[in-house]
């Protein structure tokens, strides 16, 4: 965490909240840090000299001091690694959350429902439902 948000800073001076959406955005929504992770390491940075902040309307702007940007430079690699890394995480996640899949996902779960909460469903008709899902499965494994 402290290397993505060395890094981020670098871009550009932000603040807490502002750090968290960035990432979930790079994400795709796949992860989403807290708050209780970006604040304690925004106060680390600062700590150690790397970063700073300042206030600005009512929030502590954070960005890299001289050293912060040192830093990075020596663990260049590493940093170029990791953003490799949350690059492609976030490729895949953006992939499992289109808007056309969700819907899909929603509408199965929702014929599912409807039909098996029905007070006259029998026996066979759960099993052709689970035959269908497992047929729907296997037909998308096999693409």
């Amino acid at each position: 965490m402290r290397l993505v948000v060395l890094r981020l800073l670098a871009d550009q001076p932000s603040y807490g909240y502002q750090l968290i959406k960035t990432m979930e955005q790079s994400l795709s929504g796949g992860y989403t840090p807290s708050a209780g992770v970006i604040y304690p390491t925004l106060t680390m940075l600062e700590e150690e000299g790397l970063a700073t902040a300042t206030a600005e309307n009512n929030k502590k702007v954070y960005s890299l001091t001289l050293e912060g940007f040192a830093y990075l430079e020596a663990n260049k690699e590493q940093v170029g690694r990791l953003f490799e890394r949350l690059e492609k995480a976030g490729r895949s996640f953006e992939r499992g959350r289109s808007p056309e899949l969700m819907k899909a996902f929603l509408n199965l779960r929702g014929a599912v429902v409807a039909r098996v909460s029905r007070e006259s469903v029998k026996p066979e008709q759960i099993k052709k439902i689970i035959d269908a899902i497992n047929a729907a499965a296997k037909a998308i494994d096999d693409l």
